[in-house]
Formats: C-alpha cells, sequence, structure tokens
C-alpha cells in the first residue's frame, strides 16, 4: 500500500509568516479550463534544498527525486536513509542526524526549528541534506517504509512543492 503524506493545497493554507500566501485561480478558455497559482516555493509540502540558507550551495534542480529507506517516528541508525519526524527539532539533535549518514530529514511541522531558531536548518543544510518540511504524518504508525519523494526542477531555486510518498514493502510501489 502507498501511503502519501503530502498536504493537500488550497486556498488559505497556512504559511511561513511574511512568505507569499497561496492563490489559486480558475481561467475558463473555451472548452478547457486552466489554473493559475501563485505562492512560494515553500509552501504546503516542500523540500528546502542546502541553497534555502547557504548562498552557492545545491539549488532544488540539483537535487535527484529519492528513493531511499525510511524510518518514521524510529531511533535507529539512519546511515543512508530518510528519517521522518514529528515535529521540530534541536539543533544538536540535527547535527547528530547529519553525522549519522542520514540522506533526508522530514518533519509534520511548518519547519524543522523550534522556535524560530535556525539552528536545525543550519546543520541539516549546512551539511548538504535537503529538509522536506510539512509532512501530513498523522495517520503513519512508526516504522520502517520506502519514501519517494519528488521535488518540482525549478532552475537555480531555493525550495520546492514535493510529492512524499512511503510505502510499506517494495511490491507496494509496482501495484
Amino acid at each position: 500500500m502507498l501511503i502519501d503524506v503530502t498536504k493537500s493545497m488550497y486556498n488559505g493554507i497556512p504559511v511561513w509568516p511574511g512568505d507569499t500566501p497561496f492563490d489559486r485561480s480558475v481561467i475558463s478558455n473555451g472548452s478547457f479550463t486552466s489554473s493559475r497559482v501563485t505562492m512560494s516555493l515553500h509552501t504546503g509540502t516542500h523540500m528546502d534544498a542546502p541553497s534555502h540558507m547557504f548562498p552557492g550551495a545545491k539549488t532544488i534542480d540539483q537535487i535527484p527525486p529519492f528513493i531511499v529507506p525510511a524510518l518514521v517516528f524510529l531511533n535507529g541508525n539512519p546511515l543512508g536513509k530518510a528519517v521522518l519526524l514529528d515535529g521540530p527539532v534541536s539543533g544538536a539533535v540535527a547535527q547528530k542526524l547529519v553525522d549519522s549518514g542520514a540522506v533526508l530529514v522530514g518533519t509534520s511541522s511548518i519547519s524543522i526549528d523550534h522556535d524560530g531558531s535556525e539552528d536545525a536548518h543550519k546543520a541539516i543544510l549546512g551539511g548538504g541534506i535537503p529538509v522536506i518540511e510539512n509532512l501530513e504524518l498523522g495517520e503513519v504508525a512508526p516504522g520502517e517504509y520506502i519514501l519517494m519523494a519528488f521535488p518540482l526542477k525549478f532552475a537555480g531555486a531555493d525550495g520546492s512543492p514535493v510529492r512524499v510518498l512511503l510505502a510499506e514493502k517494495a511490491s507496494d510501489i509496482l501495484q
């Protein structure tokens, strides 16, 4: 079974204070409709590239899609794995994840950091590891999964909306 942990995008979705509000309008053009969207690239479930905090670091188009093992709400060896958390973390915890070999860190929070701190962002992005924020993890049981995350290729951008799926086992991917 695939589990979609991506938040739906809608007018009024909460955004980081000062960020561009999400706005989708529908345009009718004869027998077709088309949507126009205005938003920050850090709206909804999104991936921060290292360039989000470090100019000259990897941009979102330089980050490949992820299909990796993941630890969800579990302690364990994160070497070569994504780690998904229920909430923000301290800079010390973030640095421990980097030092332990995590390849991706995600959170259900709108930010990986506590209370306006930037320490977790600095540790993780400074380690060259992308961050996924605003995951929809409420119905996900703790465990080991396969994570698939697909950021859009915005050239030179510091982030992107991302579709994130979890699979309990490899055979779930090829349904």
